[in-house]
């Protein structure tokens, strides 16, 4: 169990957890922003991050008791943005530097996280280098629920690809 407050993205994830068990929709999308702090106290912005990971932990295990949910289910978690490599020139009250997300490419790096049943994700893949862009989600998603190829070509051009490397 978690002894801190919960702050808003957990409750997001709360609020989430129970439409999941009420409706089984086909598409949740939750947006967590607790961590944006970052622009101006670097150690709230730890803290919510620990609690953003807290969540989606506890949000991966509901599914995963839930009746036609579990093993029937790809989790996609990502990120808006990254965070510059240099700080800015606030501080905190414990003296650590925040970071903002705009003036170098470390800013332009995130991460994204796929879990779901082996037989559609691939399991305990890392990969380390580049190998999409925030834009390939939202492709990526239209694939798994069979969309994809329904969307016009000339829309499909623009928004990016399928990022088909997590997928069996």
């Amino acid at each position: 169990s978690i002894n801190t407050p919960m702050n808003s993205d957990m409750y997001n994830i709360f609020f989430a957890e129970k439409v999941i068990k009420e409706f089984k929709p086909e598409l949740t999308v939750v947006n967590m922003q607790g961590i944006d702090i970052g622009h101006s106290n670097f150690t709230q912005y730890c803290d919510n991050i620990r609690k953003a990971d807290f969540a989606l932990w506890h949000l991966w295990q509901t599914i995963q008791s839930t009746p036609g949910m579990a093993n029937d289910t790809v989790l996609i978690v990502a990120p808006e943005i990254g965070r510059n490599a240099t700080p800015n020139s606030i501080f905190d009250n414990y003296g650590r530097y925040a970071l903002d997300h705009t003036s170098d490419q470390s800013s332009r790096e995130i991460f994204c996280l796929i879990a779901g049943p082996n037989n559609v994700v691939k399991q305990g893949q890392v990969i380390t280098t580049e190998t999409g862009e925030s834009i390939d989600i939202v492709p990526t998603i239209c694939e798994i629920l069979g969309y994809y190829q329904e969307i016009p070509s000339s829309y499909r051009n623009r928004m990016g690809s399928h990022l088909n490397q997590a997928f069996v």
